[in-house]
């Protein structure tokens, strides 16, 4: 265990973590002076059950397994990953450690001692409603469905009629119960029993009162089971009646100790009892449509009720839906889904709320032209329809389900990422996010823009012959404007001497010449134009909002050293920015930042996912291992030795013609691109090396001997990563709970 102890060096971090998001400036640096950075390698416990509670804790980076002992079996409670903080429970009680905290792999902490905790939290005010709604949750921590869990309370809220929360609200509520097995109720507060009972069959419109009544009485006699799998409990009267706001709170409090998920169906309004609602949530999810109006609407209505119930804990999330509005006709709600003038983009949505759109919703589809039950029922079953693919993967975040995929760099190693990728799409496990840096950047940018393994490896195969590979490059030179005007005035010069021919002879190899000496100094020799052309052919214009799966691509600002993560605009200029090798490739300018190679500071983005909310990474690193180099390196001397063994025995000139051509090839080698190349790599591998230790599952399907520019042989790539996929498919079916056999669990 190793103590890092000066506050500077973790003021940094301390501002990046969520908990401490609404503190001052002189606030985080007291947090950050009380607080010591400590490192706890794999198999260290932080602390064990029955032990006292000395201390509370954050976790930086890395992965913790919390467990205990009960009646003789041991029980997994939950996986902690970065951000997440632990400890708390013990401390504001006043009682021992009831689990055990255990390093899964190197893991970084932050650790703030019990005195210090008890003056943090009292010269930090913010923290206080922080912790009242940890303590909460962690009291209502129980056993359910087979094992240790926390209720979930989840708020649906809109700001305008008609942008599809009930919709959304029954799609979550089956998707929950589908996807994390655990039982579920959606609470009507709406009265969306009475307004739409197509949407809750069974839920009977007649609500109780409330106000002194026997909550458990009325939950025995309220609550239906909706075909789709949950509960449904029709609360609408719980805003009308007087007193209902104090019903709220004990309603829940029984909910929670029944389902592990309660989904609370708020209407159109900021009543008392629907901030009761609010504040007693653990998500808040506000729903809006693409309309710039409801846009504002919901923005206005988010700081309001941040205002009223605090903002210490990110819990709320924004939902853009692109259903039509539901309209009264004839005393009946008809839903029309005739799509609506969909006036700002995704990017926009996001742009004018303030933060970024938790997820995107597509327009339902209705055959019959007016959504019914059984229409939704389809949909839902259709696993590979957009619709359901983004209500899966909300239920999928709540139930801290999500897996990632991060894509390494390596150059032409990478090919091996469409090797796995065919395993993941054979064997149906679900990504619900991709992060690339590099060559990962381009196989997971066009996967995740609909491209199928079969089709990446059909793109692949287009550079078999090496000249392919190599225009991309020889063809893209870029001639600096010193170069053209040098080539000028000795053009002319000489041409003045000489006569035309020859003045535009020398001039053209005095502008090549210095050309090739500039370029490098000008950022790269390689302009990139080949390149870009062809990735705008292969994306066909695709954004990151077209992206079947959500996308993250990296790339680096050695300006400012830091790290660039597009997720939003066109998917081509990301990649293009993320591939900008070093010293070859000249930099991509994206506003005021230059962007180069993602794989100078993050080669296997496991992080990037990590920060993304995603909290199962499988992690794909290509570069080979020191004691792999070394082997190879070993097996080409062998070669080299045999080789020369039977030259021995060949006639004077072929040994002499051998001679010649071993010389002029080491006079060359290694050439300038392979120095910076190797260089790149070297440092790569040591970072990608400490990544991969906060993934669940790392792949490594490395392929000793190959070039990194060796793109014109694609398959040897290909089939290794299939390969050691299929190696380890049984830790990817048990990361993705699903059985030995293949199921129909399409992302």
């Amino acid at each position: 265990m190793v103590d890092f102890p000066h506050a500077q060096d973790k003021l940094a971090l301390v501002r990046r973590i969520p908990l401490f998001s609404a503190c001052t400036e002189k606030q985080l640096l007291l947090i950050a002076e009380r607080t010591r950075l400590i490192e706890h390698k794999k198999g260290e416990y932080v602390y064990r059950q029955g032990e006292r509670a000395e201390a509370f804790y954050i976790v930086i980076s890395g992965r913790l397994r919390v467990y205990a002992h009960e009646g003789g079996e041991e029980k997994t409670i939950t996986i902690l990953h970065n951000d997440d903080s632990f400890g708390e429970m013990s401390l504001l009680t006043d009682q021992v450690h009831g689990a055990t905290v255990q390093a899964l792999n190197d893991t970084l902490i932050l650790r703030l001692g019990k005195a210090d905790f008890e003056e943090v939290i009292n010269r930090v005010p913010s923290l206080v409603l922080y912790l009242s709604r940890v303590l909460s949750k962690r009291l209502r921590t129980r056993e359910y469905a087979g094992g240790m869990g926390e209720a979930t309370i989840v708020a649906l809220f809109s700001a305008a009629h008609g942008v599809g929360c009930t919709v959304l609200g029954v799609s979550l509520a089956a998707a929950l119960r589908r996807e994390t097995g655990h039982e579920v109720v959606v609470v009507d507060v709406s009265g969306a029993a009475s307004a739409r009972p197509w949407l809750y069959p069974g839920a009977s419109p007649k609500t109780p009162a409330w106000a002194g009544g026997d909550i458990e009485a009325i939950l025995t006699a309220g609550l239906m089971a909706h075909p789709l799998g949950f509960k449904v409990l029709a609360a609408g009267s719980l805003l009308t009646e007087e007193g209902g706001e104090q019903a709220i709170a004990p309603l829940l409090s029984v909910l929670i100790k029944r389902f592990g998920y309660v989904v609370l169906d708020l209407p159109v309004a900021v009543h008392a009892p629907v901030l009761k609602a609010l504040t007693q949530s653990d998500m808040i999810f506000f729903i809006t449509d693409p309309e710039s109006d409801h846009v504002l609407r919901t923005k206005a209505l988010m700081q309001q009720v941040q205002s009223l119930v605090g903002t210490a804990e990110p819990t709320v999330r924004v939902i853009l839906n692109r259903r039509a509005a539901a309209v009264e006709r004839s005393g009946i709600m008809d839903l029309l889904f005739t799509q609506r003038d969909e006036r700002l983009s995704l990017s926009e949505v996001a742009s004018q709320i303030g933060q970024p759109v938790d997820a995107s919703f597509p327009l339902i589809p209705s055959p019959s032209g007016d959504l019914t039950l059984e229409e939704l029922s389809r949909l839902l079953d259709t696993r590979e329809a957009a619709y359901t693919t983004a209500v899966r993967r909300v239920a999928r975040a709540l139930g801290g389900q999500l897996i990632g995929l991060a894509l390494g760099s390596g150059a032409a190693l990478g090919l091996a990422h469409v090797g796995v990728l065919r395993v993941l799409e054979r064997e149906r496990i679900p990504i619900d996010m991709v992060a690339g840096s590099s060559i990962g950047a381009l196989v997971g940018g066009l996967w995740a823009s609909g491209r199928s393994a079969d089709d990446l490896e059909q793109l692949a195969v287009r550079f078999k012959r090496p000249w392919d590979i190599r225009r991309l490059f020889i063809l893209d030179l870029g001639i600096p404007v010193a170069s053209v005007i040098a080539g000028l005035i000795a053009g002319c010069t000489l041409g003045w001497l000489t006569g035309l021919w020859g003045g535009m002879m020398f001039g053209f190899m005095v502008c090549v010449g210095v050309g090739l000496v500039l370029g490098p100094l000008a950022g790269g020799p390689i302009q990139g134009a080949q390149l870009m052309a062809k990735l705008k052919e292969d994306f066909q214009g695709k954004t990151f909002e077209d992206a079947r799966v959500p996308l993250r691509i990296v790339a680096a600002n050695p300006v400012s050293r830091e790290e660039i993560v597009f997720d939003s605009g066109p998917i081509v200029d990301a990649v293009r920015a993320s591939v900008s090798i070093p010293g070859i490739f000249k930099p991509v300018q994206i506003g005021e930042k230059y962007c180069l190679d993602g794989g100078v500071v993050n080669p296997v983005p496991v992080s990037v996912l990590k920060r993304a909310g995603v909290r199962h990474v499988i992690a794909v690193n290509v570069f080979p291992t020191t004691a792999e180099l070394r082997a190879n390196q070993e097996r080409v001397r062998v070669r080299r030795e045999e080789r020369a063994a039977r030259l021995a025995a060949r006639s004077f000139p072929i040994r002499l013609l051998a001679w010649l051509r071993q010389e002029l090839i080491r006079s060359v080698s290694p050439l300038i691109f392979d120095v910076i190349m190797r260089s790149m790599q070297a440092m790569e591998y040591q970072i990608a090396e400490v990544s991969c230790q906060d993934a669940d599952i790392t792949l490594r399907p490395t392929v000793g001997g190959s070039h990194w520019l060796e793109f014109f042989n694609p398959e040897k790539f290909i089939r290794r990563g299939e390969e050691v996929a299929m190696q380890q498919l049984p830790q990817l079916k048990r990361l993705a709970h699903l059985p030995d056999a293949a199921v129909d669990n399409t992302p």
